[in-house]
């Protein structure tokens, strides 16, 4: 399983998530025409997409959804609350076109077990994925205002991470940060199975690759996980363009 970003910021996200030559496209928050020069800039074939997952109703997360859909007559996948909020915003979508999903019941697509957990953020019923091979756990967290402990019970077990890193502290008191998000990962390193992470969703205003990375970095060697993979490797996605693959492994 890979996850490629296409954008990864407060102007628009998606994400792909590929495995065994299918694809999912986890939230559409750019327009169909940048979808698409996305794909054809990481080589990664159209028809390998089976579904939309989408995460909450913000415009940086659906701006395209209903385009993609009815374009490449694809369904999305989406709480109930999510869909209230954001049909109105959607367009005209086809029968058949959106699958209601609950929360913490897992589902299968594109060969992988899908989870969705609820996330603490300020839209009608919000949630993150986790995506399952059988022999690896991956999750895309971002957009949530708090790490509660139903949340670490399920990503303890993800072997890879793209976090949310939105802000520095120093720049911005309020929101997911810097910091928090470097605790978040000590925190499933050492109880957990996190060995890879890649930091995303960056503020386009009040924080920097460099600061993310180099604060995130400097916590986890704080906390004498500087020789591990999770911190020499770490990267930052680009807000608006695609940025490196997280292979899962």
């Amino acid at each position: 399983m890979r996850i490629v970003s296409l954008a990864s910021g407060s102007s628009g996200n998606a994400y792909l998530v590929v495995h065994n030559k299918q694809a999912l496209l986890l939230d559409a928050g750019l327009s169909g025409k940048r979808i698409s020069a996305g794909l054809a800039e990481t080589g990664i074939d159209p028809t390998w997409i089976k579904a939309i997952l989408i995460t909450h109703e913000h415009n940086d997360h659906i701006a395209g959804a209903g385009v993609i859909c009815r374009r490449w007559r694809l369904p999305m996948y989406m709480t109930a609350g999510t869909w209230a909020a954001a049909q109105g915003k959607l367009g005209k979508i086809p029968p058949h076109g959106v699958t209601l999903l609950r929360p913490g019941a897992p589902f299968i697509l594109a060969d992988l077990e899908i989870t969705a957990i609820p996330i603490c953020h300020d839209a009608r019923e919000p949630v993150n994925y986790v995506f399952d091979t059988g022999k690896h756990r991956a999750a895309v967290l971002t957009d949530t205002g708090c790490i509660t402990r139903d949340m670490l019970a399920v990503l303890e077990s993800c072997h890879a991470l793209i976090l949310e890193a939105n802000h520095d502290v120093d720049m911005l008191e309020s929101g997911p940060s810097n910091l928090q998000a470097a605790r978040v990962a000590t925190w499933l390193a050492v109880n957990g199975n996190l060995r890879q992470m890649m930091l995303g969703h960056l503020s386009a205003i009040n924080n920097t690759p460099d600061m993310a990375r180099e604060s995130v970095a400097a916590y986890l060697v704080e906390q004498k996980l500087g020789e591990e993979p999770l911190c020499a490797a770490l990267q930052v996605l680009p807000r608006h363009h695609p940025g490196p693959v997280l292979q899962v492994k």
